[in-house]
């Protein structure tokens, strides 16, 4: 093309990414790309408008208005407003944004136009967008809006909202002056409650002083001060809010706000409170689940069983109710009614809803969805909706022209979507859709299909010669690789395919050839682009290809050109091209490179060498020639959306097709062309319309074998093709609308035929290949197979016989591998393995290493004392000492500092004491006792807080408790504090370190006497074990840097060196030992002679042994006299060696237990020794502890402190901050105050002008007569009356506003005026030309109203934003004032709590007599007293119950004395009774058989006797009996005597045990106290109190039940001796 040559917008398609919406009843648009679409609901026609600038960013429209405005892309962005349906430009607004604008929107009516920018300035702008002047504007830092909202029923009202804000922000008109003022909506969480806020207003309650001083807020205990303190929340207190994702406003003003989840808000238009109107139900039984899976289903639920789980993207309010729509592709319509809501199902369809909006007149709602579809549905009549526009959404991949391009076009997106459109008005002829992402596609210029590639290598083709049932009918695997590029040449001879990894396949275009594939060649780059020529001179075809080299960036382009040529079907398909394996030849396809210096994206190139080429860089398309360079540019796409992708010509160069990389949009273009301009035009028109006959018959043949292979399909084996299943596609035609789709690009994956992992092209060929050089060498193969049969079975036997020999002469089975390259390739991979598990074990073990340095330098190197602990011998008692750390100079310096500060304190206060205190003199006694009594209270340990002293560590320069007011004396009381702890414990370790020492002698000693006891027992054969004392690992805690052998448990790993050194050893040792073998004759005779010593020792005579004479083992009958005499002599030497072996046996045996005996003392003594350390080691940690305690109370205080002064510094934050704002204010109240007294005035001027209209209304008509001017002024003043108009029908618009505004009445006022002009009004006798004045006056005097009338509103207006500004300006001052009051408050509470100080009190057990129902004790109604005071008032009290007890005594003696006589005189009653019952008897006696017996026998005593010994018999058993059971009682008693001892030995242990738990529970105790940075006051004394008291109360109660017991045992016997009576084993004895 020339410059004189221009493009022509013919139609746009694609989809936007934003909201779809109404520009009046029946029009809809979207922005698309760098286009504004418009769509008429009924008519499906389209309207573009292009935006020159560039690509649009924010887009809303004013359907009441029909005006819609964007905004640009680019530095600086401006606002165009544009009119429906002139599409004339009515406003431009600018300078209201840095980088981009994110949000537009215009008032339901009125002229304001909101905008909001993002990043740097995030600022809200009004505009009125008629005049297109910037009203006003206010900042919202770090605010990432995605929602802005006018009120319909308030024009001065909006609502900007993002995922975590939700601000209601109103305009505050002042004549042409405007404000904005914010209300911030709190959100509340997903539960319904509150969140977290502080109330930095109100100050905490500080009066009165609890047991932890003032309590502060939380941001001041965190340390916050300005804006971070309002927007702190603590941890524990955070809570998930929901997050708005759509709002819409009510006619009373009020808010509903969509959230993700499914949540739904409705905020308050009076208090701006937000509440949960209805939450997801997230968790449904079976039964609801399928309920909600029914179409045009009702579902009622309460107030928190409202929506399903999803976001609800939009809401639109209606007459029926709300509607809302989100991602799970339904439309519900919910009624809110009291304590319950409605949900009701309407519509559905299986892709996310984006957006949905009612029409001007409300009687039709707009759906959009993600997926490109736009359906409009009737609320009133419930229908399925009707499908207005349907183009998809997604990238394009390619687009081109159907056949030869005169009457459709195809593109193709990436999900899978392919659509046929007309080139005359864009109208879509049909779709049809794959289950798998496409990323090539061509259309072949010879017959009517599309080829089309897939991401997976695979190849289909579709047969469009019916557009409007398209239908693939071929298909083939090509490559594993995803193809990159399609091409046809322009007859339509070969097509050209290009992958991802640089292979390209050379394929026959034509249907009746079944889409052969010819073979390939291959590129070592990534290649980018392809580009083919057909060569009528050269009968060839051109193929050029762009790639980007290694190290380049594809995003920017390729550099790398390659150009191969095809010479025909013939000469391709021969086999001296092409190899078996299907690679062609690069000398026969003459391959070239050639490197560019610009990058390109795309290129395309004509038989004449010329090269297009598009260069993201500079945004344009260039061209190349051979010598020179020239280009042209027009832009269609925004570098915002990634610039142009694809661009193509027709055949007979009139339109072109573009396409985006990331805009989602297709534009089609008419080429102007002057067809009488240059012979170059006409060559070219001509050269088209010869190609276009050429194709058109030659198309024909090729349609028609599309549609036989579409009815019969023919595959070849050798193309890899398959057949088409029918799950794969889906195609739909254009001219169907339903309102639930299904998603035609979703194909269950078990159905898709893709995912099967079938073999390629490139794969069947190379196995091809290889069976046929299999077939032609046969032969030779069968001879290596033979060789290696041959070879096998010798490596066999050799196997085998190995197997036999002996072990160190077997080779392993590896060696028997005779692929030598093989056998190198695993042992290099075993080597790495080894190397890399190797590598990894050496770093493992260079972090244990490193981690063990850090803990050594930081627990022990550092350490100037090693913590260790002493174990006793016996008692298993340790104690720990103290490890601590080296004091850093910079501790000690300030130390140092602290003492000199303090000796001049104390001598600055001894001079004060000295020169203001003169005390009187006092007599010696006096002055004696008064100092006793001021050393008696220096040493008050009661006062000190701790028992510091008895330690022996003192340090004079402490403060007293009550002297603590400051912080810099806290500061160094807690220094001074740490010293002490520091010495005390540095005195613990020197007598720790003594008694280690001390044990290490012991030890030495036991062992020294240990080798002396091995030495006796070894002379008397002992086998006991005897017992040696060491030193524990936790008395030498070194040894656990130090490694010993004995404790690794894996086997060592030893090098070859190592190997061969310890076997070197091993021999010498063997031969060292076979010479010490070899006859040594000195030590023979040693032994023979002397018994292997040179001097006998004393200790050797337990082993001195008398020789035994030969001839004692004969006969005595054969020994001679001298045999006789020798024996004699043997056996008094005999006898006498016994005696003296026996002798020293017993000397050993007492050195033994006196060598055992006093290992046993001092060992115990040392045992001693410890129970001793112990015992101090317990008083030393109960020191510590209060210590620890004093500086706890002091960090707590000065937490406190700080608290109060964070509180200070942000009430001054607050009190400078309102001072500014008051200063601003009163600038603003002044300003506005001139305002409203100049519009004041000028409202008086004309109401003043307006009344002498009204005086002179008589001298305008001095020509009339008085009559006639009376009847003039009448109808002067006569006014028509004008109808209101009122809606005397249900809208089904909510917001329609019944009342009219006041230009409305006034234009309704002078259309009635015209009716009163006219001359039927007019009186008789007046002239006409009078009459026509007189009209003219009045409306003037009309006109003056109506000026009168508008100037008073706004007056009123002006004068309630005065009122506004003088309320802000009173309610600064108050807050000024108060937060003055608060400071002052603040520094009275500092003060008080500066004076009342928290002192620790040592006291001694039974002297705290407060009720401890708490863990702390209430101390607020105790009384601290001396304890002379209690002790006196106890004596009194004692005295007092002696006195008591004593007259007790007296009168229980008096009352006994009563009892005692009352006892006799009863006594002597029954005596009397007795003595009566006796005579009684007397008198009534009768003679018994006993009686009668006495009198019958002779011998009555003898009988008598008789018995007695019968019964002394029965005694006598029973005694008997008696004593065996008390000697069985005995052995039973004895049984449980031991029991009772070995009970009370384990009692002993568990005692032992239970003290070192104890201990163990102490230093946890101290650990956990130290490692607590503030605890609660009194917290340890309060836990000793109470452990205290409970051993007191378990002693008590102990002895209380032994004094039960015995007074129990002492009644009972009491009881026994008054009322004797037998046990139950006596009395089963007697019976």
């Amino acid at each position: 093309m020339e410059n004189t040559e221009a493009l022509s917008l013919r139609w746009v398609k694609g989809y936007t990414t934003q909201n779809v919406l109404f520009v009046n009843n029946n029009t809809i648009c979207y922005p698309c790309g760098n286009f504004l679409i418009f769509v008429n609901i009924e008519s499906k026609e389209e309207t573009v408008l292009k935006c020159e600038t560039g690509s649009i960013g924010a887009f809303t429209a004013n359907c009441t208005r029909g005006v819609v405005a964007f905004a640009q892309k680019k530095l600086k962005p401006s606002i165009y407003l544009y009119s429906f349906p002139e599409m004339t430009e009515t406003a431009v607004l600018t300078d209201g944004a840095e980088l981009e604008y994110t949000l537009l929107d215009f008032s339901y009516s009125g002229s304001y136009f909101a905008s909001f920018s993002s990043i740097p300035d995030f600022r809200l702008t009004i505009w009125n967008w008629k005049t297109g002047v910037r009203l006003c504007g206010e900042s919202v830092l770090r605010m990432q809006a995605d929602i802005l909202c006018f009120n319909p029923m308030n024009q001065l009202q909006l609502c900007l909202a993002s995922t975590n804000n939700l601000l209601v922000w109103n305009i505050e008109p002042c004549n042409d002056y405007h404000i904005l003022k914010q209300v911030n909506v709190k959100l509340p969480a997903e539960d319904g409650s509150a969140t977290f806020s502080e109330d930095f207003v109100m100050s905490p309650d500080c009066s009165a002083l609890t047991y932890y001083g003032p309590k502060m807020l939380i941001s001041a205990q965190a340390g916050l001060v300005g804006d971070m303190a309002r927007t702190f929340v603590p941890r524990e207190f955070q809570k998930k809010i929901v997050q708005p994702v759509s709002v819409c406003w009510t006619p009373t003003s009020d808010l509903y706000v969509g959230c993700k989840k499914g949540y739904l808000l409705q905020v308050d238009a009076d208090i701006h409170k937000a509440f949960l109107l209805g939450a997801p139900l997230f968790e449904q039984s079976d039964e609801k689940m399928e309920k909600a899976k029914e179409p045009m289903s009702t579902i009622k639920m309460n107030v928190h069983l409202t929506l399903q789980p999803n976001s609800v993207n939009s809401l639109a309010l209606g007459t029926r109710g709300l509607f809302t729509a989100g991602n799970d592709g339904k439309l519900y319509c919910i009624k809110v009614k009291p304590q319950t809501l409605e949900v009701e199902e309407c519509w559905s369809t299986n892709t996310p809803i984006r957006n949905i909006t009612f029409s001007p007149d409300y009687k039709s709602l707009l759906i959009a969805t993600e997926e490109g579809s736009v359906y409009i549905y009737d609320p009133s009549q419930q229908n399925d909706g009707n499908t207005v526009l349907n183009v998809h959404s997604g990238d394009f991949v390619s687009a081109n022209f159907l056949g030869i391009g005169t009457q459709y076009c195809v593109s193709a997106r990436k999900l899978g979507t392919i659509q046929v459109w007309s080139l005359v008005d864009g109208k879509n002829i049909s779709t049809l859709a794959l289950s798998e992402k496409i990323s090539a596609m061509a259309c072949c210029p010879l017959s009517n299909h599309v080829a089309l590639g897939t991401e997976t290598g695979y190849m289909y083709y579709a047969n469009l010669v019916t557009v409007e049932r398209p239908q693939l009918v071929h298909q083939v695997h090509l490559h594993r690789m995803p193809i990159q590029s399609l091409q046809y040449d322009q007859e339509g001879q070969f097509l050209v395919t290009a992958c991802s990894d640089g292979f390209i396949f050379v394929m026959n275009a034509k249907p009746s050839k079944l889409f052969k594939i010819f073979g390939y060649t291959e590129i070592k780059s990534e290649i980018l682009g392809v580009s083919i020529a057909f060569n009528k001179l050269k009968k060839n075809v051109d193929c050029l290809t762009l790639s980007c080299q290694s190290g380049e960036d594809k995003v920017h382009g390729g550099t790398q050109l390659t150009k191969f040529h095809l010479l025909g079907e013939n000469a391709a398909a021969s086999s001296t091209s092409i190899n078996n394996h299907g690679r062609m030849s690069d000398a026969a396809i003459g391959k070239m490179y050639c490197q560019m210096e610009m990058p390109l994206t795309s290129i395309a190139h004509d038989s004449e060498q010329h090269l297009y080429g598009y260069c993201s860089v500079t945004r344009s398309i260039h061209k190349y020639k051979i010598v020179k360079e020239m280009y042209f540019q027009t832009q269609c796409h925004s570098y915002h959306s990634g610039g142009l992708k694809f661009i193509v010509f027709s055949l007979d160069r009139q339109t072109v097709l573009t396409t985006g990389i990331h805009d989602a949009t297709l534009v089609c273009f008419t080429a102007r062309l002057d067809k009488t301009s240059t012979a170059r035009t006409k060559a070219a028109l001509e050269h088209s319309a010869s190609t276009i006959s050429m194709l058109s018959q030659a198309s024909k043949t090729e349609n028609k074998a599309l549609d036989l292979m579409g009815q019969k399909p023919e595959l070849d084996k050798e193309d890899a093709s398959h057949p088409i299943p029918k799950s794969l596609m889906w195609s739909i035609a254009s001219n169907t609308s339903h309102g639930s789709i299904n998603n035609p690009l979703k194909v269950d994956d078990e159905k898709n035929p893709v995912q099967l992992q079938t073999e390629t092209w490139l794969e069947i060929k190379i196995a091809d290949a290889i069976k046929k050089d299999n077939y032609n060498n046969a032969e030779t193969i069968a001879q290596l197979r033979e060789g290696i049969k041959n070879l096998r079975e010798t490596i066999h036997q050799m196997m085998m016989e190995n197997e036999r020999v002996p072990e160190n002469e077997r080779l392993d089975q590896h060696e028997f591998n005779l692929d030598l390259k093989e056998q190198e390739k695993l042992q290099t991979e075993g080597e790495e393995k080894v190397a890399k598990v190797h590598e990894s074990i050496e770093m493992m073990n260079l972090a244990n290493q490193y981690l063990c340095e850090v803990i050594k330098k930081e627990c022990w190197d550092q350490m100037a004392v090693k913590g260790r602990t002493l174990e006793a011998f016996y008692s298993g008692l340790s104690v720990t000492n103290y490890s601590m750390r080296e004091r850093s100079k910079e501790e000690l310096e300030l130390l140092r500092q602290v003492i000199c500060q303090r000796t001049i304190e104390i001598i600055d206060l001894k001079t004060r004491k000295d020169i203001v205190e003169t005390p009187p003199k006092k007599d010696e006694k006096e002055e004696e006792e008064t100092e006793e009594e001021e050393s008696k209270e220096e040493e008050s340990v009661a006062l000190k807080g701790s028992l510091t002293s008895q330690s022996g560590v003192v340090n004079p320069y402490l403060y007293k408790q009550l002297d603590l007011h400051t912080k810099d004396e806290k500061i160094n009381q807690i220094i001074l504090l740490q010293d002490v702890i520091y010495n005390i414990k540095t005195e613990f370790n020197k007598e720790f370190n003594a008694t280690y020492k001390q044990k290490e002698v012991e030890i030495c000693r036991v062992n020294d006497r240990n080798v002396r006891i091995k030495e006796i027992m070894l002379q008397l054969d002992m086998q006991e074990d005897i017992w040696v004392p060491t030193m524990s690992n936790n008395e030498k805690p070194e040894r656990d840097f130090v490694v010993e052998d004995s404790e690794v448990t894996a086997e060592q790993f030893l090098t070859v060196e190592q190997k061969q050194k310890i076997e070197e050893e091993h021999r010498a040792e063997l031969l060292r030992i076979l010479a010490a073998k070899t006859d040594n004759w000195r030590e023979r005779a040693l032994n023979d002679m002397m018994g292997g010593v040179l001097e006998a020792k004393k200790s050797d005579i337990l082993r001195v042994e008398i020789p035994v004479p030969h001839f004692m083992n004969m006969p005595e009958y054969e020994w001679t006299e001298e045999q006789v005499k020798q024996a004699k002599e043997y056996t008094l030497k005999e006898q006498a060696l016994r005696e003296e072996k026996d002798k020293y046996r017993k000397t050993l045996e007492s050195e033994l237990r006196r060598l055992q005996a006093s290992i046993t003392e001092t060992t115990n003594g040392f045992d001693d020794v410890i129970n001793k350390l112990f015992e101090k080691k317990v008083r030393t940690e109960m020191i510590l502890y209060q210590e620890e305690l004093k500086i706890c109370n002091l960090v707590f205080s000065l937490q406190i402190e700080e608290e109060l002064h964070n509180r200070n510094a942000e009430l001054v934050y607050l009190l400078a901050e309102q001072k500014d704002s008051m200063g601003s204010k009163a600038r603003s109240l002044q300003k506005t105050k001139m305002m409203v007294e100049q519009f004041r005035e000028a409202y008086d001027d004309l109401v003043a002008e307006d009344r002498l209209l009204d005086r002179g209304f008589r001298k305008e008509f001095f020509d009339v007569n008085a009559a006639m001017v009376d009847q003039l002024y009448k109808l002067y003043k006569r006014r028509p009356r004008v109808q209101m108009k009122r809606s005397q029908v249900a809208t089904a618009n909510p917001f329609d506003d019944l009342s009219e505004s006041a230009s409305e009445v006034h234009t309704n006022l002078l259309a009635a005026m015209e009716n009163l002009d006219s001359i039927r009004f007019k009186p008789e006798p007046l002239d006409l030309a009078v009459w026509n004045r007189f009209c003219d006056v009045r409306r003037i005097k009309i006109e003056s109203e109506y000026q009168v009338k508008l100037k008073a509103v706004t007056l009123a207006e002006m004068q309630t934003f005065l009122q506004k500004r003088i309320d802000e300006e009173e309610h600064c001052s108050q807050m000024i004032s108060k937060y003055t009051q608060d400071i002052n408050s603040l520094r009275e509470v500092k003060s008080q709590f500066q004076l009342n100080l928290m002192v620790q009190l040592v006291l001694k057990q039974g002297q705290v007599e407060v009720l401890s129902d708490e863990f702390i004790p209430d101390y607020s109604s105790s009384i601290l007293l001396h304890k002379g005071v209690v002790e006196d008032l106890n004596n009194t009290i004692q005295l007092l119950g002696e006195k008591k007890v004593a007259i007790m005594v007296k009168c229980k003696d008096f009352k006994k004395g009563i009892v005692q006589l009352e006892w006799e005189y009863k006594k002597m009653l029954m005596q009397m009774d007795d003595l009566h019952n006796k005579i009684h008897d007397i008198l009534k006696f009768r003679i018994t058989k006993e009686a009668q017996m006495y009198l019958r026998e002779d011998n009555y005593e003898a009988r008598v006797n008789e018995h007695i010994m019968v019964m002394e018999q029965s005694v006598e058993g029973q005694e008997t009996f008696h004593n065996k059971v008390i000697l069985q009682k005995g052995s039973n008693i004895k049984k449980l005597e031991k029991l009772m001892s070995q009970l009370k030995r384990e009692l002993k242990v568990l005692d032992q045990l239970l003290k070192e738990q104890r201990i163990s529970i102490s230093e946890r105790q101290y650990v956990q106290g130290m490692s607590t940075m503030v605890k609660p006051e009194g917290d340890a004394y309060a836990r000793f109190k109470e452990l205290m008291q409970h051993k007191k109360l378990a002693e008590l109660t102990r002895a209380q039940a032994e004094d039960i017991i015995t007074l129990r045992n002492e009644l009972e016997r009491q009881h026994m001796r008054t009322f004797p009576r037998l046990t139950e084993k006596e009395q089963q004895t007697y019976n």
